[in-house]
Protein backbone atom coordinates (compact mmCIF):
# COMPACT_ATOMS: atom_id res chain seq x y z
CA UNK A 1 0.00 0.00 0.00
CA UNK A 2 1.62 3.33 -0.76
CA UNK A 3 1.23 6.24 1.67
CA UNK A 4 3.01 9.80 1.33
CA UNK A 5 4.96 10.44 4.40
CA UNK A 6 5.65 13.74 5.40
CA UNK A 7 9.64 14.86 5.22
CA UNK A 8 11.11 16.24 8.17
CA UNK A 9 14.62 18.11 8.96
CA UNK A 10 17.92 16.78 8.15
CA UNK A 11 18.55 13.77 11.08
CA UNK A 12 15.28 12.59 11.30
CA UNK A 13 15.74 9.05 11.24
CA UNK A 14 19.35 9.31 12.83
CA UNK A 15 20.56 6.09 14.90
CA UNK A 16 18.83 3.53 12.19
CA UNK A 17 21.37 1.92 10.36
CA UNK A 18 21.08 0.52 6.39
CA UNK A 19 20.10 -3.07 6.08
CA UNK A 20 22.92 -5.12 5.85
CA UNK A 21 25.74 -2.53 7.23
CA UNK A 22 26.29 -4.41 10.87
CA UNK A 23 28.07 -7.57 8.52
CA UNK A 24 29.25 -5.12 5.35
CA UNK A 25 32.99 -5.13 5.31
CA UNK A 26 33.07 -1.66 4.48
CA UNK A 27 30.03 0.88 5.31
CA UNK A 28 30.32 4.52 3.98
CA UNK A 29 30.84 7.35 6.53
CA UNK A 30 29.61 10.76 5.18
CA UNK A 31 31.67 13.36 6.44
CA UNK A 32 30.05 17.07 5.41
CA UNK A 33 31.77 19.93 5.79
CA UNK A 34 30.98 21.70 8.83
CA UNK A 35 29.08 25.18 7.38
CA UNK A 36 26.59 25.80 4.58
CA UNK A 37 27.08 29.18 3.00
CA UNK A 38 25.46 31.58 4.86
CA UNK A 39 24.06 33.35 2.28
CA UNK A 40 21.84 30.39 1.66
CA UNK A 41 18.40 30.72 3.60
CA UNK A 42 16.85 27.15 4.09
CA UNK A 43 13.56 27.14 5.23
CA UNK A 44 13.24 23.98 7.98
CA UNK A 45 9.66 23.24 6.52
CA UNK A 46 7.70 20.32 8.66
CA UNK A 47 6.63 18.85 5.25
CA UNK A 48 8.14 19.91 2.69
CA UNK A 49 6.84 21.21 -1.03
CA UNK A 50 9.95 20.82 -3.18
CA UNK A 51 10.18 17.38 -2.66
CA UNK A 52 8.00 14.23 -2.20
CA UNK A 53 8.45 10.97 -0.69
CA UNK A 54 6.45 8.18 -1.38
CA UNK A 55 6.37 4.92 0.51
CA UNK A 56 5.58 1.17 -1.30
CA UNK A 57 6.25 -1.37 1.03
CA UNK A 58 10.51 -0.98 1.31
CA UNK A 59 10.51 0.83 -2.01
CA UNK A 60 10.92 4.90 -1.33
CA UNK A 61 10.04 7.16 -4.32
CA UNK A 62 11.64 10.48 -4.15
CA UNK A 63 9.89 12.99 -6.48
CA UNK A 64 11.59 16.30 -7.42
CA UNK A 65 8.11 18.84 -7.13
CA UNK A 66 8.68 21.99 -8.84
CA UNK A 67 6.26 21.43 -11.92
CA UNK A 68 6.27 25.20 -12.91
CA UNK A 69 9.44 25.34 -12.87
CA UNK A 70 10.21 22.29 -14.96
CA UNK A 71 11.81 20.67 -11.49
CA UNK A 72 15.09 22.88 -11.63
CA UNK A 73 16.89 22.66 -8.45
CA UNK A 74 17.02 25.78 -6.40
CA UNK A 75 18.73 26.55 -3.02
CA UNK A 76 15.90 25.06 -0.64
CA UNK A 77 15.38 22.00 -3.64
CA UNK A 78 18.68 20.96 -2.71
CA UNK A 79 18.40 21.00 0.86
CA UNK A 80 15.30 19.38 0.80
CA UNK A 81 17.07 16.54 -1.41
CA UNK A 82 19.46 16.41 0.99
CA UNK A 83 17.39 15.78 4.39
CA UNK A 84 15.35 12.75 2.33
CA UNK A 85 18.49 10.95 1.28
CA UNK A 86 19.65 11.80 4.72
CA UNK A 87 15.96 10.27 5.82
CA UNK A 88 15.55 7.15 3.43
CA UNK A 89 19.10 6.09 3.29
CA UNK A 90 18.85 5.62 7.01
CA UNK A 91 15.35 3.82 7.39
CA UNK A 92 15.87 0.48 7.86
CA UNK A 93 12.69 -0.85 6.16
CA UNK A 94 13.66 0.92 2.90
CA UNK A 95 15.35 -1.40 0.59
CA UNK A 96 15.31 0.59 -2.63
CA UNK A 97 14.87 4.01 -4.05
CA UNK A 98 13.34 5.95 -6.76
CA UNK A 99 14.29 9.22 -7.97
CA UNK A 100 12.04 11.32 -10.49
CA UNK A 101 9.92 14.37 -10.76
CA UNK A 102 6.68 15.44 -11.40
CA UNK A 103 5.36 16.50 -14.38
CA UNK A 104 6.93 17.22 -17.80
CA UNK A 105 10.20 17.27 -16.60
CA UNK A 106 12.65 14.69 -14.53
CA UNK A 107 14.64 18.58 -13.89
CA UNK A 108 15.64 21.22 -16.01
CA UNK A 109 19.06 21.79 -13.98
CA UNK A 110 19.78 24.71 -12.30
CA UNK A 111 17.34 27.50 -10.93
CA UNK A 112 18.61 30.78 -12.21
CA UNK A 113 18.20 31.90 -8.46
CA UNK A 114 20.83 29.70 -7.63
CA UNK A 115 23.31 31.65 -9.75
CA UNK A 116 22.18 35.06 -7.95
CA UNK A 117 22.84 33.58 -4.77
CA UNK A 118 26.54 31.88 -5.64
CA UNK A 119 27.41 35.04 -7.36
CA UNK A 120 27.25 37.05 -3.71
CA UNK A 121 29.45 34.00 -2.45
CA UNK A 122 33.45 34.75 -1.46
CA UNK A 123 35.35 32.30 -2.66
CA UNK A 124 35.07 30.05 0.76
CA UNK A 125 31.55 30.15 1.07
CA UNK A 126 31.01 29.06 -2.70
CA UNK A 127 33.31 26.25 -2.32
CA UNK A 128 31.45 24.97 1.01
CA UNK A 129 28.45 25.13 -0.60
CA UNK A 130 29.44 23.07 -3.67
CA UNK A 131 31.13 20.62 -1.23
CA UNK A 132 27.92 19.94 0.92
CA UNK A 133 25.83 19.61 -1.96
CA UNK A 134 27.52 17.31 -3.69
CA UNK A 135 27.79 15.17 -0.97
CA UNK A 136 24.62 15.05 0.55
CA UNK A 137 22.51 15.14 -2.94
CA UNK A 138 24.91 13.44 -5.53
CA UNK A 139 27.43 11.54 -3.69
CA UNK A 140 25.37 9.68 -1.01
CA UNK A 141 23.20 8.17 -3.82
CA UNK A 142 26.63 6.08 -5.62
CA UNK A 143 27.55 5.54 -1.82
CA UNK A 144 24.65 4.59 -0.23
CA UNK A 145 24.54 0.45 -0.07
CA UNK A 146 20.68 0.78 -1.18
CA UNK A 147 19.95 0.76 -5.23
CA UNK A 148 19.14 3.67 -6.88
CA UNK A 149 16.93 3.62 -9.73
CA UNK A 150 16.55 7.26 -11.95
CA UNK A 151 13.08 7.27 -13.40
CA UNK A 152 13.55 9.57 -15.93
CA UNK A 153 9.55 10.86 -16.75
CA UNK A 154 11.13 13.68 -18.56
CA UNK A 155 14.57 15.85 -19.65
CA UNK A 156 17.24 16.00 -17.35
CA UNK A 157 19.50 18.69 -18.15
CA UNK A 158 23.07 19.52 -16.76
CA UNK A 159 22.06 19.42 -12.49
CA UNK A 160 19.46 17.32 -13.11
CA UNK A 161 21.53 15.02 -15.81
CA UNK A 162 23.49 14.78 -12.74
CA UNK A 163 21.26 13.95 -10.34
CA UNK A 164 20.35 10.95 -12.75
CA UNK A 165 24.24 9.84 -13.28
CA UNK A 166 24.74 9.77 -9.23
CA UNK A 167 22.00 6.61 -9.63
CA UNK A 168 22.93 3.29 -10.16
CA UNK A 169 20.57 2.89 -12.95
CA UNK A 170 18.73 4.91 -15.12
CA UNK A 171 15.53 4.53 -17.40
CA UNK A 172 14.00 6.63 -19.61
CA UNK A 173 10.48 7.66 -21.33
CA UNK A 174 11.25 7.88 -24.78
CA UNK A 175 10.93 11.77 -24.94
CA UNK A 176 13.31 12.60 -22.33
CA UNK A 177 16.61 14.66 -23.56
CA UNK A 178 20.15 14.97 -21.54
CA UNK A 179 22.95 17.07 -21.67
CA UNK A 180 24.80 19.05 -19.94
CA UNK A 181 25.38 22.84 -21.12
CA UNK A 182 27.31 24.32 -18.93
CA UNK A 183 30.11 25.14 -21.29
CA UNK A 184 27.20 27.49 -23.07
CA UNK A 185 27.17 29.76 -19.51
CA UNK A 186 31.13 29.88 -19.27
CA UNK A 187 31.06 27.21 -16.66
CA UNK A 188 31.60 23.14 -16.08
CA UNK A 189 29.71 20.64 -14.93
CA UNK A 190 30.74 20.44 -11.05
CA UNK A 191 28.04 18.12 -9.31
CA UNK A 192 29.71 15.06 -10.51
CA UNK A 193 28.94 14.97 -14.34
CA UNK A 194 31.84 15.01 -15.98
CA UNK A 195 33.66 12.15 -13.95
CA UNK A 196 30.06 10.00 -14.09
CA UNK A 197 29.61 10.44 -17.93
CA UNK A 198 32.87 9.39 -18.36
CA UNK A 199 33.13 6.46 -16.25
CA UNK A 200 29.52 5.37 -17.99
CA UNK A 201 30.93 5.89 -21.53
CA UNK A 202 34.56 7.13 -22.65
CA UNK A 203 36.59 10.31 -22.08
CA UNK A 204 36.41 10.86 -25.78
CA UNK A 205 32.04 11.13 -25.90
CA UNK A 206 31.94 12.15 -22.61
CA UNK A 207 34.29 15.50 -23.61
CA UNK A 208 32.08 15.62 -26.99
CA UNK A 209 28.90 16.33 -25.00
CA UNK A 210 30.42 18.87 -22.36
CA UNK A 211 32.38 20.68 -24.74
CA UNK A 212 29.66 20.83 -27.41
CA UNK A 213 26.94 21.33 -24.55
CA UNK A 214 24.64 19.82 -27.36
CA UNK A 215 21.71 17.85 -25.63
CA UNK A 216 20.86 14.03 -27.30
CA UNK A 217 17.49 12.50 -27.33
CA UNK A 218 16.43 8.81 -25.11
CA UNK A 219 17.57 6.70 -28.38
CA UNK A 220 21.01 7.96 -28.50
CA UNK A 221 21.63 7.77 -24.55
CA UNK A 222 20.74 4.26 -24.88
CA UNK A 223 22.95 3.80 -27.54
CA UNK A 224 25.64 5.19 -25.36
CA UNK A 225 25.16 3.20 -22.26
CA UNK A 226 23.91 6.39 -20.25
CA UNK A 227 20.06 4.84 -19.58
CA UNK A 228 19.91 1.15 -18.99
CA UNK A 229 15.68 0.80 -21.03
CA UNK A 230 13.54 3.16 -22.30
CA UNK A 231 9.55 2.83 -21.12
CA UNK A 232 6.79 4.54 -22.28
CA UNK A 233 5.79 7.07 -19.20
CA UNK A 234 2.40 4.99 -17.82
CA UNK A 235 4.66 1.89 -17.16
CA UNK A 236 7.92 4.63 -16.12
CA UNK A 237 7.50 3.68 -12.36
CA UNK A 238 5.94 0.34 -12.31
CA UNK A 239 9.01 -0.84 -14.36
CA UNK A 240 11.34 1.03 -11.96
CA UNK A 241 9.90 -0.78 -8.81
CA UNK A 242 9.96 -4.39 -10.83
CA UNK A 243 13.37 -3.51 -11.68
CA UNK A 244 14.90 -4.83 -8.07
CA UNK A 245 11.63 -6.82 -6.77
CA UNK A 246 12.06 -9.25 -4.02
CA UNK A 247 15.56 -9.55 -4.01
CA UNK A 248 18.01 -10.28 -0.87
CA UNK A 249 18.92 -6.78 0.55
CA UNK A 250 22.18 -8.05 1.65
CA UNK A 251 23.12 -9.44 -1.85
CA UNK A 252 21.75 -6.42 -3.19
CA UNK A 253 24.15 -4.11 -1.05
CA UNK A 254 27.41 -6.02 -1.09
CA UNK A 255 26.81 -6.59 -5.07
CA UNK A 256 26.43 -2.64 -5.63
CA UNK A 257 29.65 -2.23 -3.40
CA UNK A 258 31.17 -4.60 -5.27
CA UNK A 259 30.63 -3.13 -8.61
CA UNK A 260 31.81 0.29 -7.65
CA UNK A 261 35.20 -0.88 -6.28
CA UNK A 262 35.58 -2.55 -9.84
CA UNK A 263 35.53 1.04 -11.18
CA UNK A 264 37.76 2.18 -8.35
CA UNK A 265 40.35 -0.26 -7.83
CA UNK A 266 42.48 -2.86 -9.56
CA UNK A 267 41.05 -6.25 -10.38
CA UNK A 268 42.90 -8.19 -7.55
CA UNK A 269 41.56 -5.56 -4.63
CA UNK A 270 38.03 -6.10 -6.08
CA UNK A 271 38.46 -10.03 -5.72
CA UNK A 272 39.08 -10.11 -2.72
CA UNK A 273 36.16 -8.22 -1.56
CA UNK A 274 34.27 -10.22 -3.01
CA UNK A 275 35.23 -13.24 -1.36
CA UNK A 276 34.29 -11.08 2.05
CA UNK A 277 31.39 -9.91 0.72
CA UNK A 278 30.32 -13.75 0.20
CA UNK A 279 31.53 -15.06 3.35
CA UNK A 280 28.62 -12.68 4.61
CA UNK A 281 26.32 -13.51 2.22
CA UNK A 282 26.52 -17.65 2.62
CA UNK A 283 26.33 -17.49 5.80
CA UNK A 284 22.84 -15.16 6.19
CA UNK A 285 19.53 -15.90 7.25
CA UNK A 286 18.28 -14.32 3.81
CA UNK A 287 20.41 -17.47 1.24
CA UNK A 288 18.94 -20.01 3.47
CA UNK A 289 15.26 -18.54 2.92
CA UNK A 290 16.42 -17.94 -0.68
CA UNK A 291 17.22 -22.26 -0.40
CA UNK A 292 14.09 -23.02 0.87
CA UNK A 293 11.87 -20.82 -1.04
CA UNK A 294 13.73 -22.85 -4.16
CA UNK A 295 12.70 -25.86 -2.97
CA UNK A 296 9.57 -25.46 -1.77
CA UNK A 297 8.23 -23.35 -5.39
CA UNK A 298 7.70 -20.39 -3.18
CA UNK A 299 8.63 -16.70 -3.46
CA UNK A 300 11.47 -15.69 -0.85
CA UNK A 301 10.63 -13.61 1.92
CA UNK A 302 13.70 -11.63 2.92
CA UNK A 303 14.71 -10.27 6.09
CA UNK A 304 17.58 -8.48 5.15
CA UNK A 305 19.74 -10.88 7.90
Amino acid sequence: MKRLVPVSGAGAMDGQKPPGGAGHPEKAEYKYPPKIALRCSFVNQAIMENVLLEKDGYIAVVKLNREKTLNSLDMQTFEDLGNVFDQVTKDRSIRVIIITGTGKAFSSGLDLSVMETIHKMDNEEFQVWLRYTQERVYNILEDTEKPTIAAINGHAIGGGFELALACDIRISVPEAKFGLPEVNFGLVPDLGGAQRLTRLTNPGIAKELIFSGRLIDANEAYRLGIVNSIVEKENLIEAAKKLIDNKAPIAISLAKTMVNKAIDSDNRTGMVYAVQAQTICIKSKDHQEALSAYKEKRKPNYQGK
